[in-house]
């Protein structure tokens, strides 16, 4: 049988899961998986399942499911981040907040942000291929929000990171960073002063990350780090 690898689909049905041609390359035709030999996977949804090969294809094989697994705890952060202009810096991100099992992501278009779009499908790749890497159980929601629209949304705990020191708000105490918690964390040129003030004016409290000036995606990889900490 071959080494331990870990796949993914969301193509499951009576206890059977169905896995795309992709999957089928690499478990049957490269890592020469056979009838009946045993395969782990997570459909991305916060579960794990073992199961043993029953139907070989071209272009698909099927699973029968022997085993589901579900943490009773999962991570419930949420990190709404500008968008960064460099597409490799972007992906990274994505990468290691599918490993460190972040629950959403959402790429703002603010005040200081250089780069307009994003590749959600591209992304999606990047985060599923992370998700197998790692063995994960939680694949991210990923998506795009407008700034008075993540101001809206509804959360326990409701953050904002910035580097603005014109600003009056106290740093709220690492208590905030659990449970059901979104984060707010800016692009390149942070935030700017008036979206730092209607964060706050939506109750978002202020949340330190220290004297130094962090890139974008090392300050998503401290908040993820400090909230599973």
């Amino acid at each position: 049988m071959p080494g331990h690898f870990s796949f993914f689909t969301q193509n499951i049905q009576n206890n059977v899961a169905v896995f795309d041609e992709n999957d089928t390359r690499h478990a049957i035709q490269a890592l020469r998986y056979q009838m009946g030999d045993e395969i782990s996977f997570s459909d991305g949804l916060g579960n794990r399942y073992k199961g043993n090969i029953s139907q070989i294809e071209k272009r698909a094989f099927q699973v029968t499911i022997t085993q589901k697994e579900t943490p009773d705890y999962q991570p419930q952060l949420h990190i709404a981040v500008g968008i960064i202009k460099h597409a490799d810096r972007l992906e990274w991100l994505v990468e290691k907040c599918t490993e460190l099992g972040v629950k959403s992501i959402a790429f703002l278009q603010t005040g200081n942000v250089e780069k307009a779009r994003i590749n959600p499908e591209r992304l999606q790749k990047v985060a599923i291929a992370a998700l197998k890497q790692c063995h994960g159980y939680r694949l991210p929601e990923i998506r795009t929000s407008g700034w008075k629209d993540i101001l809206q949304e509804n959360h326990r705990n409701r953050l904002i990171c910035h580097c603005n020191t014109d600003i009056q708000q106290p740093s709220s105490s690492a208590d905030g960073l659990s449970g059901d918690c979104l984060v707010l964390l800016g692009p390149e040129g942070d935030f700017t002063t008036e979206e730092v003030n209607q964060a706050i004016a939506k109750g978002f409290q202020c949340y330190s990350l220290g004297a130094l000036v962090l890139r974008t995606e090392t300050a998503c990889m401290a908040i993820a780090a400090r909230y599973l900490g």
